[in-house]
């Protein structure tokens, strides 16, 4: 176990290109993880049709894709700490490529649920990783800039999927086509993570400034705060995961009439906006200390806009955009402050990976209501789901941060 640990850790610290390539290669594993959640969500109709999936039912392909997600959460998190970051990388991104390739090849529902639970396993295995590797591969000068650019890693999934999914539909006419396309960028990021992954000889948060002959002496722990910070991101997983990336492309088609490239594209541009502006976002915590209050501000106008922009009925579509434009800016600074607030909660390594897992473990939880949400739709429709269940979820966030 402790020569497992050791893979892909230098006798040394990284230099920053060494860091920065171990970076991308997680990236790219990152957002393929994302990009097979949300790959569905364009053609949810006509893979329902062919598996035989009625309308309550097709909440359950993005759900069984997040089931593993939220069981995984703790366990990798500790089984990371065992066997390093290297070797828990590369068997998760080898996971989701066997997931993928049982879906891709499935002729009836059973086996395509059962591939996209294995695919699952690999998303919930980056969503603890990913944030857990960052304050061990970057010291705290650099955190901001990897907090923010790491935290657009579903963005990128998302602009991935609802772009090209709907190109390859309309160019194959068979779902699968997606599939086989996205089997292809989990190997690609194999090979990227076997030949790039390098880890530092001591973790960056448990030293001075690069030093690795001085350890950082660490102060008052507020580790509450930070798993009610990780826990209440839940809320912001539901209201963007489930009810905006997973339904809001079939929302678009039957309420607004659009096809299913345009209605992919509509969302697709909250993404967008997200990867600058988050970006952005994360230079500027590095050097203001707004994250708490920018956290309360987000998740007023999130409440906001779902109660009055997010699923207006009729075709007219310049309050589907207004909505899409406005949740861009919300979902820049909400994922990037939470994670980037939590390592300055807990210094400690195992007390930060403990909030971040529990981050990814409600980030599964939140996922695996999607039949939840679908049914929600269903019975009341998606105005009154939008006014009566979404808006009022975003509420909750800003007391506790207020009272916080």
């Amino acid at each position: 176990m402790a020569s497992i640990a050791r893979l892909g850790v230098l006798d040394r610290q990284t230099t920053d290109k060494e860091r920065w390539l171990t970076f991308a290669a997680l990236f790219l594993f990152g957002f393929t993880a994302s990009c097979n959640l949300f790959k569905a969500s364009p053609t949810l109709t006509y893979i329902g049709a062919d598996l035989g999936l009625d309308a309550g039912g097709l909440g359950l392909i993005m759900t069984f894709y997040s089931i593993c997600a939220l069981v995984m959460a703790f366990p990798g998190a500790l089984v990371m700490r065992k066997i390093g970051v290297k070797a828990m990388v590369v068997i998760s991104c080898a996971i989701m490529i066997a997931g993928t390739a049982i879906s891709a090849v499935s002729s009836d529902a059973v086996l395509f649920l059962a591939g996209r639970a294995v695919e699952g396993c690999a998303y919930g295995l980056i969503c603890v990783c990913g944030p857990n590797i960052l304050p061990r591969l970057f010291p705290r000068k650099q955190m901001g800039l990897a907090v923010g650019i790491w935290s657009q890693w579903i963005a990128c999934g998302t602009i991935i999927a609802f772009f090209c999914a709907p190109i390859i539909f309309d160019a194959t006419g068979d779902w699968r086509g997606v599939w086989y396309v996205t089997l292809g960028m989990g190997v690609l990021s194999l090979v990227l993570l076997l030949a790039f992954v390098k880890m530092p000889k001591v973790n960056e948060n448990e030293i001075v400034a690069g030093k690795a002959d001085v350890k950082v002496k660490h102060g008052r722990q507020f580790f509450g705060s930070a798993m009610a910070v990780c826990i209440i991101f839940m809320i912001w997983c539901y209201l963007y995961l489930v009810n905006i990336n997973g339904m809001y492309p079939t929302f678009l088609q039957e309420v607004k009439g659009m096809s299913v490239f345009d209605s992919s594209m509509l969302p697709n541009w909250l993404a967008i906006i997200t990867i600058p502006v988050g970006i952005v976002a994360g230079l500027l915590s590095d050097r203001l200390p707004i994250r708490k209050w920018t956290l309360v501000a987000g998740y007023v106008v999130v409440a906001l806009i779902f109660f009055f922009l997010a699923f207006q009925p009729g075709k007219d579509a310049g309050s589907a955009w207004a909505f899409c434009i406005v949740m861009g800016l919300c979902a820049s600074f909400i994922p990037t402050y939470t994670r980037g607030i939590t390592p300055l909660l807990c210094t400690d390594s195992l007390k930060c990976d403990l909030s971040l897992a529990s981050m990814a473990f409600v980030t599964g939880i939140a996922q695996v209501l999607a039949v939840a949400a679908s049914q929600s739709v269903a019975s009341i429709g998606w105005f009154a789901n939008a006014q009566l269940v979404c808006a009022p979820l975003a509420c909750w966030p800003p007391c506790w941060f207020w009272c916080w």
